[in-house]
């Protein structure tokens, strides 16, 4: 390919990217959040903890648990960006029965069945999609650009999931004009719309063709115990995203418990989704141009002790004796950390995990590394049982301790810049 064309397609690459990024990231973070907007829905069919606690677990799970098994398929692919759109058509057949048991269905038990059917399915699909798409993003975005990019596609899906917060406030907020469940079914066809159209903006970047490797690994959970033992680097990096996974699983238990426990409204969800999603653009975008200069690290360090704070102010929430008014006012700044924790994380943490893997083991590494996330993630459907147990303080402040010990190992990473 001639310079000139080359650089017209790298740029196109890049601002393709972003848009996909910005379409997901904005409606995950809104319309499509499992923490604050499936939760909420299934919390209107029933209050076991241990059901609520499970959904948005689950759905991250999924996303990881299929990658190992798809390893070889990527490497044996010279396009791997034909694997990511025959999972996307799988994302649009559940988000469609979604919809369509939502809008035209009342019975209690076939919506929950039908929620966890769309976490599962629809999870596993987006799960097989995941590897192509970190190698695609390998592939056409140079290692000092990866943290901008994904800075950027923060930054915008952060801004539109402004806009789907509105859009959640409109459809399910105290002052909406439909009634549940088919408020929540019109919210559901919105984002299955939106993130079709991602789906579709990140088929059309031009992905080099590569050879397929001669040595295709065999799935294994003995794949993850080599790079383990191997890597004292990745190592660093296995342990800081185990413990941030880990830290993480009560997240959407936050809204559940302040409802329970401190009398905040569950329609105030949307509210919340938008103080995240008018604070989250402002750091990412600042992550990621902090990342072209100093690297990824920092930024994933700094989120997590901010996350870590957010969970210590929910532990002093009975001791300030907030409840009612007072508390819904509390979650402000609490969700505020979140969004923090977002912005820096989610721009930096793939970044910095590319950079990190040899450039010709990258589906390997991140795929090992993704299915034994996910069997991590599923570990947080234990979330219910721990509030069933100890109850949420012990969750909580069990969260906060795995978020510092999490930042303390992203901050002795090493990053490799070297294109070659």
């Amino acid at each position: 390919m001639e310079p000139q064309n080359s650089a017209k397609a790298s740029r196109r690459n890049f601002w393709l990217s972003i848009l996909n990024g910005a379409l997901m990231i904005g409606t995950t973070n809104s319309i499509a959040s499992p923490e604050l907007v499936l939760t909420a829905f299934a919390a209107y069919l029933t209050s076991n903890p241990l059901i609520l606690g499970a959904i948005a677990p689950i759905q991250n799970a999924t996303w990881a648990l299929p990658q190992i098994w798809t390893i070889p398929y990527v490497q044996r692919a010279r396009h791997a960006l034909k694997i990511y759109n025959y999972a996307a058509f799988l994302r649009l057949i559940g988000w469609t029965t979604l919809t369509l048991t939502v809008l035209f269905t009342r019975d209690a038990t076939i919506l929950l069945l039908t929620v966890f059917a769309f976490v599962l399915i629809g999870g596993t699909a987006a799960g097989v999609a995941g590897l192509p798409f970190i190698e695609v993003i390998g592939k056409i975005i140079p290692a000092r650009q990866r943290g901008l990019v994904f800075g950027w596609r923060g930054a915008i899906g952060g801004i539109l999931a402004i806009f789907g917060s509105q859009i959640v406030l409109f459809f399910t907020g105290p002052s909406a004009h439909f009634d549940f469940p088919t408020n929540y079914g019109l919210l559901f066809l919105v984002a299955g719309v939106l993130q079709t159209v991602g789906f579709f903006v990140f088929s059309l970047v031009h992905e080099p063709e590569t050879k397929p490797t001669n040595t295709s690994v065999r799935p294994s959970f003995r794949v993850i115990r080599i790079i383990w033992t191997g890597d004292a680097n990745f190592r660093h990096y296995v342990w800081g995203r185990t413990l941030f996974e880990l830290s993480s699983v009560a997240n959407a238990l936050i809204l559940v418990y302040a409802s329970l426990q401190l009398g905040v409204r569950l329609e105030l969800a949307g509210a919340y989704l938008l103080i995240s999603s008018v604070l989250r653009p402002v750091f990412s975008i600042g992550a990621g141009w902090f990342s072209v200069r100093l690297g990824n690290r920092m930024p994933v360090a700094f989120g997590l002790l901010a996350q870590a704070l957010g969970w210590g102010l929910l532990l002093l929430a009975p001791v300030f004796g907030v409840s009612g008014r007072s508390a819904e006012y509390y979650l402000i700044p609490i969700y505020s950390l979140t969004a923090i924790q977002k912005g820096l994380i989610f721009s930096n943490l793939m970044a910095l995990g590319l950079n990190v893997t040899p450039n010709d083991q990258r589906a390997l590494y991140m795929g090992a590394l993704n299915t034994w996330l996910g069997l991590i993630i599923f570990s947080g459907i234990l979330s219910g049982v721990i509030v069933k147990t100890i109850g949420y303080q012990a969750l909580f402040g069990l969260s906060l301790i795995l978020s510092c010990w999490s930042a303390w190992h992203f901050w002795r990473l090493r990053e490799n810049f070297d294109e070659s």
